[in-house]
């Protein structure tokens, strides 16, 4: 058994002390025809960020500032996915018309009340991905108007799947050189489609 027996003292803190934050992740840079995997955030690598559907969206809104994203993968009690949300629906009409509905305040409404649910999810799977390129991604992406995706992978045990990855169509432009907007998917895509073509 170790033992230690340093002295240990508490030290003055100075004034201009900074605080030490790891630096944001870096992705690669890729072109359209590089495989998809490289664009995917990968959980197996990246913990994601996640809220439980009761939270408020002013936490779920918050949460997403610190961390520097803008989704938030919901699970319930269980660690078992719920659904997703995003800054887009949070920034959306869809508090406004609860508020106006349901007669509360904006601060009581629940992320579960505009999250995207689990059922309204397409995943990808996680075998496709692996034999799929960059524009492949972002061709789907742009048929189905989103700007998220999830990927699922076939548990090993053979009893169902679980989450294995997410695209964010940000971060793609991100790995394109391409600074995106965010404010819709329709001036997203239409970046997309110039490079595209």
């Amino acid at each position: 058994m170790t033992t230690y027996a340093h002295k240990l003292d508490f030290h003055v803190l100075d004034p201009e002390a900074l605080v030490y934050t790891l630096p944001r992740a870096q992705f690669d840079h890729v072109s359209l025809d590089d495989r998809a995997i490289k664009v995917m955030t990968d959980l197996k690598r990246i913990r994601a960020i996640t809220i439980n559907p009761e939270s408020s969206i002013e936490l779920a809104s918050q949460l997403m500032k610190h961390a520097g994203v803008r989704l938030l993968v919901v699970v319930d009690h269980n660690d078992k996915l719920a659904g997703l949300i995003t800054a887009r629906d949070i920034m959306s009409e869809k508090p406004l018309n609860i508020v106006t509905k349901e007669k509360i305040r904006r601060q009581e409404i629940q992320v579960a009340q505009i999250m995207t649910h689990r059922s309204e999810l397409d995943p990808f799977n996680m075998r496709d991905i692996e034999h799929s390129s960059v524009k492949d991604v972002i061709l789907k992406l742009r048929d189905i108007g989103r700007q998220h995706a999830i990927v699922i992978e076939e548990r090993d045990d053979n009893d169902g799947y679980f989450v294995r990855g997410i695209f964010s169509i940000t971060q793609i432009g991100r790995q394109l050189g391409m600074e995106i907007s965010t404010d819709g998917h329709v001036q997203s895509f239409a970046e997309f489609e110039q490079l595209i073509a």
